[in-house]
């Protein structure tokens, strides 16, 4: 689910040199858009964006978490389309670059070398994407929550005092979201993972305890 240092690292560094970048620091929960606005093109650089939408009863749902390298809003070289009710919001402290859409459309054209960056990194952050979904389509939903689970240490999650760290702070609703599922059935699965020894949880943060036992629930090794 995370983009390489290899690729996210120079990206980064390249789109703060471009002339209209701006660099934000946002706090948790913090709202760095409630709408996507024309022509401003964003960058992770520190921490996670959550990208959710609002329906029509005021309840937002989790559509992707974006790390380091990601970029949101306004794309670049994509034709003009918008979520009107799309938000980007902080998971936890992060930092953001923004961006001119136009501006790092011709610095990819004037320079190959960035382009092939952003390509790389884009595709990569596609990927992450194509997983996701792939997640709606796994059954029996413990498995798909395994398979979640292990994909979210790759956001950077290393070792904590007694277990894999997820990073990303998520609530059970959030995840919940992710996995696409009622949120008191994925609790209850929670719940069950904790019993087992498998993981352990507080209100936002996630331990994996047994990576081996997670991985032979998922479907990563099928």
């Amino acid at each position: 689910m995370q983009i390489l240092a290899d690729l996210s690292t120079p990206f980064v560094t390249a789109c703060g040199k471009v002339k209209s970048a701006a660099a934000r620091d946002v706090k948790s929960k913090t709202p760095i858009y409630l709408r996507r606005t024309p022509g401003r093109t964003f960058v992770v650089k520190r921490g996670y964006v959550r990208l959710a939408y609002s329906e029509p009863d005021g309840r937002l749902l989790t559509r992707m978490l974006l790390g380091k390298g990601a970029m949101f809003g306004d794309l670049p070289f994509r034709p003009g389309f918008f979520l009107p009710n799309e938000q980007a919001i902080a998971s936890g402290m992060s930092c953001v670059i923004e961006v001119d859409r136009e501006e790092i459309e011709n610095q990819a054209v004037a320079s190959p070398a960035f382009g092939s960056l952003m390509l790389q990194t884009f595709s990569s952050q596609l990927q992450a994407l194509d997983r996701r979904m792939q997640w709606q389509l796994i059954f029996p939903l413990r498995t798909r929550i395994a398979t979640a689970l292990y994909d979210l240490i790759c956001f950077a999650g290393g070792r904590c005092g007694h277990g894999h760290l997820v990073d990303v702070r998520l609530t059970h609703e959030e995840f919940s979201q992710l996995v696409v599922a009622a949120r008191p059935v994925v609790s209850e699965i929670l719940v069950e993972l904790k019993q087992e020894g498998i993981i352990d949880y507080t209100r936002s943060h996630l331990c994996l305890l047994a990576l081996d036992r997670l991985l032979s629930l998922s479907a990563t090794e099928h």
